[in-house]
């Protein structure tokens, strides 16, 4: 089942996303294995899955539901989950000076939801366009400085 297929209505809470509904975080996007990367230890805080998704959807707040926009970080077999595409490119370039290995930037979105089946939390990480380009970066990374330099 990929991520734009409507899950079968049931009594469980459902989310409008992608043109379909979602019901279930692990439903939605742990059925078809392609394109995505299990990441199973929630404890940690890590995903059910990771998940390449171009079309990334808005973000939206509701009872059962929250989507948070942003940006992801991949550093080695972790992801770190940013609010905004700035302070993650400010992030890969601080990295860039120091030991870590290489890091890759995304576009992302954040799905969490409470799982009725497994009686847990659930989150999927959608990564979108990947940023890459130099100048790119070096435009967030001013736009972040000067917003830590506007603060008070």
């Amino acid at each position: 089942m990929s991520p734009r297929t409507a899950i079968s209505p049931d009594s469980s809470p459902r989310l409008p996303l992608d043109g379909g509904l979602v019901t279930s975080v692990c439903r939605a996007y742990g059925q078809d294995t392609d394109g995505w990367d299990a990441r199973p230890d929630e404890e940690r805080g890590e995903y059910t899955a990771v998940v390449d998704h171009p079309a990334l959807p808005g973000a939206v707040e509701t009872a059962d539901v929250l989507v948070c926009r942003g940006a992801a970080v991949e550093l080695d077999d972790r992801w770190v989950f940013f609010d905004d595409l700035a302070p993650a490119a400010t992030f890969v370039d601080s990295g860039r000076a120091s030991n870590l290995p290489s890091l890759d930037l995304y576009e992302a979105a954040e799905v969490r939801a409470h799982c009725a089946e497994h009686g847990r939390p659930e989150a999927a990480l959608l990564l979108g366009r990947q940023v890459y380009e130099p100048s790119e970066i070096r435009g967030l990374v001013a736009r972040y400085a000067a917003h830590v330099a506007g603060r008070p």
